[in-house]
């Protein structure tokens, strides 16, 4: 059959390509299209075709390429311009009918709004720079990954592409997808070889010095003769894993000043202002639409920029635990129930509207004036978000820890396996008594499995653990475990020593991965324990606190005002009982601040521990708001029982 020829290109026939080159063209159609919200603006606002300065399009064209955002610097000035005179333009027109004609806004809040989109006009202008920093991020947690996977296997096959083919088959996320298209270049021609192109491609992470350093060490191997290419393959590993250590140290001492802001934005300022707030209702007049605009959106929003511009701060670490080839672990969004699979959002919106319900109802008989209504509402709200999110999580963070454990008792499995061989005993002997050393450990029924296949079926030591019905790592199906295995059994078909060695050296190499995500752990548990500290036990009981005080300030004021209307005063004293909020609207106004405050550092906290982590967050978030919401009804109920009794007194 003749090749086709696509506007000067030569493309071969269907049935001609190969399947990896059928998946790299679908990914290439997939990512060469606008995919967000953000591209497809950009794209149309590409129209109007404005530039931004020399050098602000070269750190934002630097940006896009790096994170693959599908615009253009100019779509991207293009899409800024646009929105601020989408804001700009209705504001001063309001300004003018409010001055000129009747209605429209005021020049004071005019002005407010306009500065208000000032932020949002410069995050939508630097956005391409917030991605780089994620995507940086995200693709930088699976380097660690990498370098293992790529010494691992050139320990006994020193050939770099088929190391990076290894790779790219075993890890997940945007980082195969570039070791993919790296081997793709070099079969078409645009590298003369996976060196040149590993090179270029470190010029992409340039400032992640380790990672490129690594990458030299790797290829600097290739030249070396066998055990020095070991050794070198041994400290690379090394390397990156003390890049690690550095990065998470410094990124622990930054943190110090920025939870300084954080406790200081989310938690003394907005209690000062509640404290305060009575009074400025009595002398401004300002009544709960301000209160609600403030604290529950104005606040929120300046404290997810500062958080969301601290954790982009955060180096990348270690890949998150896939547990997507977990056969049990059930699709997004749903929770396993016997053998079906349920959606979690109803049981959460149920909870949350029977709460609602009733604290309405409770709300027709206590008027504005009742406190129990407004708890039995925001409680509602905490309620059904907690329970959608732990409908979602236990399971998944259950098959997570499971998975987890097994591959931390697979590096010390895999040593005991490893020395024994290499005494000369025989495998299956070996691997009996590696069973009987370790048969406190989960990792155990592994091995076991993989014995019963070699002497009950026959099976060879690939089959054992690979076989399509009976493989022993289908049923632990961990990426980590898999890949080591392949290693592990590539390294057998050269011999038994070899497949010892390789074992014992890949055990190492665990165990220095475990030994220092254990270290960046220990780093990160100073900033991470204030933090929870503040998100389960400090917002809630100074709500708690916050809510009473005003609640007896607010009454105090009402009853100074009716037993002092008769006095030749009374006609200033009622101003001052002339407050446009009422306790059942400001504890709704502060209870929506205390979920949206747990909803932040929440991420936060799991930002600083975990990195982007959305089954960790969701986890985090859903205890946070049990707890966290019982603390603050402890608090409230406990001080309103304690002050109450004695304001009334002082007051009669």
């Amino acid at each position: 059959m003749p090749l086709k020829r696509d506007k000067g290109n030569i493309t071969f026939p269907e049935e001609y390509q190969s399947r990896e080159y059928k998946i790299f063209k679908e990914e290439e159609l997939v990512s060469s299209l606008p995919r967000t919200i953000y591209e497809k603006a950009c794209r149309a606002a590409t129209r109007i075709n404005i530039h931004p300065d020399a050098k602000s399009e070269k750190k934002l064209a630097e940006a896009i390429e790096f994170s693959h955002l599908k615009t253009t610097p100019a779509g991207v000035a293009s899409l800024t311009i646009i929105a601020a005179l989408l804001v700009t333009i209705p504001t001063i027109v309001l300004i003018a009918m409010n001055l000129f004609f009747s209605g429209g806004i005021t020049f004071g809040n005019g002005m407010i709004i306009l500065v208000l989109a000032l932020p949002f006009l410069y995050y939508i202008y630097t956005y391409p720079m917030h991605l780089k920093k994620r995507y940086e991020m995200s693709v930088g947690s699976e380097i660690v990954t990498m370098i293992l996977y790529v010494a691992m296997f050139m320990r006994n096959t020193p050939n770099l592409e088929r190391a990076i083919s290894f790779t790219a088959e075993n890890i997940t996320g945007p980082l195969a997808y570039e070791l993919r298209k790296l081997m793709w270049d070099v079969e078409v021609g645009n590298y003369f070889s996976i060196e040149d192109a590993l090179v270029n491609y470190t010029k992409k992470w340039s400032q992640n010095r380790n990672f490129v350093q690594s990458i030299e060490i790797i290829i600097s191997s290739l030249t070396q003769p066998d055990e020095r290419r070991e050794q070198m393959l041994g400290e690379v590993v090394g390397v990156i894993l003390e890049g690690n250590r550095e990065d998470a140290k410094h990124f622990t001492q930054s943190l110090k000043t920025p939870v300084m802001v954080v406790h200081a934005m989310g938690i003394i300022l907005p209690v000062l202002g509640l404290v305060m707030f009575p009074l400025i209702a009595v002398f401004l007049g300002v009544g709960s639409s301000a209160l609600f605009f403030v604290y529950d959106i104005l606040l929120p929003i300046v404290l997810m920029f500062l958080i969301g511009n601290i954790l982009e701060s955060r180096p990348s670490t270690f890949s998150r635990l896939d547990i997507a080839d977990i056969p049990d672990a059930p699709p997004k969004g749903k929770f396993r129930a016997g053998k079906k699979f349920l959606p979690a959002w109803p049981f959460g919106f149920f909870v949350a509207s029977i709460s609602l319900a009733l604290g309405y109802f409770i709300y027709a008989f206590e008027g504005p004036q009742g406190v129990l209504s407004p708890l039995i509402m925001i409680g509602g709200i905490t309620l059904g978000f907690a329970v959608n999110y732990l409908l979602l999580t236990f399971q998944l963070t259950g098959l997570r820890d499971k998975t987890r454990e097994i591959e931390n008792e697979f590096a010390e499995a895999l040593f005991q396996i490893g020395s024994q061989i290499h005494t000369g005993t025989p495998l299956e002997v070996s691997l009996e008594y590696s069973i009987r050393r370790t048969k406190n450990l989960k990792i155990k029924d592994l091995f076991l499995r993989a014995l019963t296949n070699i002497k009950s079926m026959g099976m060879t030591f690939r089959q054992a653990f690979f076989d399509k019905s009976y493989g022993a790592v289908l049923f632990y199906p961990s990426r980590l475990v898999k890949s080591v295995m392949k290693t592990v059994i590539e390294s057998a078909d050269r011999g038994a020593k070899t497949a010892s060695l390789t074992m014992i050296s890949v055990s190492q190499y665990l165990k220095g991965i475990h030994a220092t995500q254990e270290q960046i752990n220990d780093e990160l548990s100073d900033p991470v324990s204030s933090m929870k500290f503040q998100l389960f036990f400090l917002s809630p009981m100074i709500s708690g606190v916050v809510i009473t005080l005003t609640v007896i300030i607010i009454g105090i004021l009402s009853q100074l005002t009716s037993k002092t209307s008769a006095l030749p005063i009374g006609s200033f004293i009622p101003l001052l009982g002339e407050i446009k909020i009422t306790p059942f609207e400001f504890i709704i106004v502060v209870g929506i601040y205390l979920v949206e405050n747990i909803f932040i550092l929440s991420f936060f906290v799991n930002g600083i521990q975990n990195g982007p982590d959305t089954i960790g967050r969701q986890n985090t978030t859903a205890y946070a708001l049990i707890i966290g919401y019982t603390v603050f009804v402890i608090t409230l109920f406990l001080t309103l029982s304690i002050f109450s009794p004695l304001t009334l007194l002082a007051v009669s």
